[in-house]
């Protein structure tokens, strides 16, 4: 009898053991998971993206911040602005971004304009399956017709910009 309890007491430690054991494991593996992909639990807006206008080779940069601001460059142009957008895509893959300019330069940007303070803008983010970039639409249509880019990441969350 003795016997079959120190069994049953080992038993029960042993399985107290590797189930601590196993759970340990499971959460470092998930706090490994979101470092390599910081992103991973945020919007895959949030970043630093960079353009060139086939054209001319213009750069034009856009820091998506997770407080819902955001920095956006173009030639000389510099712009900050404040932006909102949807959690989800719509039906065909497109994010519905709005910002609307808080801070001008008023420098000319790569098509040789400049942005006012406070006009507002709404368009349409289509990401490549695996976010390395994405296009700017004028409208969700899917033909993709008023659409620019690819606009291509530079930089996540996870690192600094300097």
């Amino acid at each position: 009898m003795r016997d079959q309890r120190v069994k049953k007491t080992s038993f029960f430690l042993l399985s107290v053991v590797l189930g601590a054991t196993l759970f340990s494991s499971v959460s470092v593996h998930a706090e490994g998971e979101g470092k390599a992909d910081p992103r991973s639990l945020k919007h895959p807006l949030i970043g630093y993206w960079e353009s060139r206008l086939p054209e001319s080779g213009c750069l034009e940069t856009y820091w998506f911040k997770e407080d819902g601001t955001a920095v956006f460059t173009s030639g000389d142009e510099q712009l900050e602005a404040r932006y909102e957008v949807t959690p989800q895509p719509d039906e065909h893959g497109f994010f519905k971004l709005n910002h609307r300019v808080t801070l001008s330069n008023k420098a000319l940007d790569c098509t040789k304009q400049h942005s006012e303070i406070n006009t507002e803008q709404t368009s349409f983010v289509l990401f490549k399956p695996d976010g390395s970039s994405f296009i700017s639409c004028d409208d969700d249509a899917p033909s993709l017709e008023s659409c620019f880019g690819p606009i291509e990441l530079k930089n996540n969350a996870a690192r600094s910009l300097h």
